[in-house]
Formats: structure tokens, C-alpha cells, sequence
């Protein structure tokens, strides 16, 4: 009986050990067992994501000859001629926009498919990120896209949401981002970058954040305070440039 009760003594000991350690590794750093899942995830989706980027980029080929034609056709008599440049610039946004179409119709509504790449390098960050905000089928994967806003290059709204301290916790240290740092979303069809304009913490149900505002935006939003799903720390950026897949230059906005 004192036999029993040494080992049972010692394994309490050693499980309890145990649980203050995990514990202290989510609060400090983040949840090491649900980690596995995303890291294992991300992995999964790499190949899936590699192949849809290949075949954008050959209809990004096929759709710059098609608007490249609509372009050099005779002007309208009286229009002012185009510069080389003014040209270069409507044909990568057209086939942007030719292409942003063909990929929303695609993924829209598809939870948990890889759609892009995000990279912060304030955050250290480069990730890739879903369709989806679904509790389980997307946001245990990687950062997910909210589905009422837009896709990247539709010129309104983008909102993606990301965990703090589970799934390999990719917003974590959101709060880290200043007005002025990068952003980009590195889409199938083209790769966008925005840059910081502000902040901001508000109610987990305040949808206000992801409301139109007249141009492109990219909105990032994760659970504040730590731990915690109460408000949401919401990070707003503005569109500034443009690269469409096989072009020479990017684009400004």
C-alpha cells in the first residue's frame, strides 16, 4: 500500500510538473501542442498553394497578350496618346483585375483552402493565410480571410483574422506594428503591399472596422487583451502598390 502510494505521489508530481510548464509556455510564449497542428498544416498547404501560383502565372500570360491588344487598339479621335509608361501601368492593373475576378469566383466561400501568402517583417512574419475564419477548419491552419470583405486588388476592404497565443499564435505581437511598416499579401494572381496607417482596440463584436472607405484597405484584427476574447486589436493599412505575375515593374497606387 505505501508502494502505491509513493508511485502514485510521484506521478501527481511529475504530471503536475508537467502541466505548470505547458502552462507557462503558452502564457510566455504560446501553445506548443496546437502548434504541431498549424506547423504540420502549413506544410500541407504549401504544395497546394505552389501549384495554384503556377497556374496563374501562365493565365497572367494569356490575359496581359488579350488586354495588352485592347490597349494598343486606335484611341477614341481627340483622346490624349499614352505614354509607355500610362500604358504599362492600365495593362498590369486590368490584367490584375481581369484575374482577381477569376480567383474570387474560385476560392470565395471554399473555408480552409490557402489562398496567399502574408509577410510582415516588423513581425517577423511569413505565413500563409486561408479562406475563412471558421474557428476549426481555418483559423487552426493559419490567418484567415473574413468573408464578407474583399479579396486583395478589388479596391475596397481585405479583413484577415489570426490567432494570438494557439495555432502557432501568428498575430501574436500585432500590437508590435507601427504606423509606416509593410505589408504583403502574396496572391496567386498578383502580390500586394500596403503600409500601415494606424490602430486601433475595439469590441470583439464592433464590424465597423471592415466597413468601405473609398480605396483599398487591409484590415488585421486579432483577440486583445491576451488570453482574452473580449475586444479585438485591429490593424488598418492602405494599398500602395501592385506586381502582377511575369510583369517587369510594379505598380503604385
Amino acid at each position: 500500500m505505501r508502494t502505491f502510494r509513493r508511485r502514485l505521489g510521484t506521478t501527481l508530481m511529475i504530471v503536475g510538473s508537467v502541466l505548470i510548464v505547458y502552462a507557462g509556455l503558452v502564457v510566455f510564449w504560446r501553445d506548443p501542442v496546437t502548434d504541431l497542428y498549424a506547423i504540420y498544416s502549413q506544410r500541407q498547404m504549401g504544395s497546394q498553394l505552389q501549384a495554384e501560383e503556377t497556374q496563374y502565372d501562365n493565365l497572367a500570360k494569356q490575359e496581359q497578350v488579350v488586354v495588352a491588344a485592347a490597349i494598343d487598339a486606335p484611341p477614341d479621335p481627340g483622346a490624349a496618346p499614352q505614354t509607355a509608361a500610362e500604358k504599362s501601368s492600365e495593362q498590369a492593373i486590368q490584367t490584375e483585375f481581369r484575374l482577381q475576378k477569376r480567383f474570387a469566383k474560385q476560392y470565395a466561400k471554399h473555408l480552409g483552402t490557402p489562398i496567399g501568402k502574408l509577410k510582415i517583417p516588423a513581425m517577423g512574419l511569413s505565413t500563409i493565410f486561408v479562406e475563412g475564419t471558421d474557428r476549426w477548419s481555418s483559423l487552426t491552419k493559419g490567418p484567415g480571410r473574413y468573408g464578407n470583405t474583399s479579396f486583395p486588388g478589388s479596391g475596397t476592404t481585405v479583413g484577415i483574422a489570426g490567432h494570438r497565443t494557439t495555432f502557432s499564435a501568428p498575430f501574436r505581437h500585432i500590437d508590435d506594428l507601427e504606423k509606416g511598416d509593410l505589408i504583403t499579401l502574396q496572391m496567386p494572381y498578383g502580390t500586394f503591399t500596403y503600409r500601415v496607417r494606424a490602430h486601433k482596440v475595439v469590441k470583439s463584436n464592433d464590424w465597423s472596422i471592415i466597413k468601405s472607405v473609398g480605396h483599398e484597405q487591409l484590415v488585421l484584427s486579432a483577440c486583445h487583451p491576451l488570453y482574452s476574447a473580449s475586444h479585438r486589436w485591429v490593424v488598418f493599412a492602405d494599398l500602395i502598390s501592385i506586381r502582377v505575375p511575369g510583369a517587369s515593374q510594379t505598380t503604385s497606387v
